[in-house]
Order: C-alpha cells, then structure tokens, then sequence
C-alpha cells in the first residue's frame, strides 16, 4: 500500500486503525469481512472530509507476530485499501508502541482535531499490551483521541479493549461486539464516519452513539 508522508495540516483530522492481523483472523469470513467493511466505508470517511477545514488522513498498522504499518498519512481523497493477510499470534502491546512512536516524533507540535483511534480484535494478546499501552498513553495524541474498539466475535478480551478505551466519551463508550459480518461492516461504518464527524463537528454532531445493528440478518451469516 502506498504511503504518503505529506505535510501535516494544522486542522487535519488522523483516523488511524490498530487491526489484529493474527490467524484466528483466517476463519469465518472474519478477515475478508474487515477488508471490505474497511473498503465501503471509504466514500462516506470522503464525506466526512468535506465539513473538515483541512482533510481526514488514515493510518493503519497491524498487529499479528510483531506490527507494521499498512499506510502512513494518506490523505482519504487518494487511500485505497489492499487486503490483509493474516499470519501469526497477537503482538497488540507492540502496535501501541509502534503508534506511540510515531506520535512523539511525527506529531510533536502539530495541531489538528481531536484524532481517533480504532482498535479491532479477535482474540488476546500474546504480548505485554499494558506495557504498550502506558507508552500510548504517555504521548499527546495518545491521550487526546476519540478510542473506539470492536471485538470481533465472542473471543475478543473485552476487558482489553476497555483499557484502550479508558474514559473516552467520559468513560460512557464501552467496546462493540461484532457477532458476525453484518454487524462487524455496521460498526466499522460508523466509527470511521460518526465518531470523525464528530471530531470535526463537536458542537453539531455531539457524542455519537453505537449504532442498533439490523435485526434482518442473511440466512449465511453465521456467527462468529
């Protein structure tokens, strides 16, 4: 994927996402579920960017054996998204730390809107995450961005991805549950658009709340 490290405008608003890429990922459709919900959203994350006085950039990294960064800094107009392959355990805590050096040297005295962060999960960690995330948390951005996390199936430790969380929304946002492709695409839709939106727009949009997933599910969505 291409990465792009333009300069950083002062009202820009980051969408970073933090996505296991670990190989329980693999079954169920999970992983082909996350790169098309991640691929439809991106016209409406263009939607949002037009009410912005600058422009929405995305970052992405992945976490499976060790983390990596899938895209730096691209601004949404020219982001397309490839495909994950999962492959290995679940390095979590080194995701936060990898972030959380690019926030201390990318981001140091850089303005912009409240930027927000999407953790989404299958499974646990296999390494040190609260060490990670103290890291995370140390930095200026760390601190001051809208979290969201999405479970992704019955297996994801929800206490986790409470911690990375913390007291976004005034400790009132809990983690979302995704029980299957349906709502995984619904969740992924509106943390990447509702919560930007809301970032941009504080006084208009307020805090957004969780979306009620459709009760019509299709006969082959099976859950997780």
């Amino acid at each position: 994927m291409t990465e792009n490290y333009g300069k950083m405008g002062a009202r820009d608003l980051h969408l970073f996402f933090l996505i296991d890429a670990s190989d329980s990922m693999k079954y169920g459709g999970k992983i082909e579920t996350l790169n098309n919900a991640v691929r439809e959203a991106i016209p409406h994350i263009r939607d949002v960017a037009r009410d912005a006085e600058g422009t929405i950039r995305v970052h992405a990294l992945t976490f499976s054996t060790g983390a990596r960064w899938l895209v730096n800094n691209v601004d949404i107009k020219h982001f397309t998204w490839e495909n994950i392959q999962p492959k290995g355990v679940t390095d979590m805590g080194r995701s936060f730390e990898l972030l959380a050096d690019q926030l201390t040297t990318e981001f140091e005295n850089i303005r912009g809107y409240q930027p927000v962060m999407i953790l989404l999960s299958d499974g646990l960690p296999t390494d040190d995450y609260e060490k990670g995330l103290e890291k995370l948390m140390d930095t200026t951005w760390g601190k001051k961005a809208i979290r969201i996390a999405i479970a992704i199936g019955q297996e994801a430790d929800m206490d986790v991805l409470q911690a990375f969380i913390g007291d976004t929304f005034r400790g009132e946002l809990k983690p979302l549950q995704a029980k299957n492709a349906s709502e995984l695409k619904q969740y992924i839709r509106w943390a990447s658009t509702a919560v930007s939106n809301a970032s941009i727009n504080p006084v208009k949009a307020a805090v957004p709340m969780p979306p009620t997933v459709d009760a019509a599910v299709d006969m082959d969505d099976l859950d997780w």
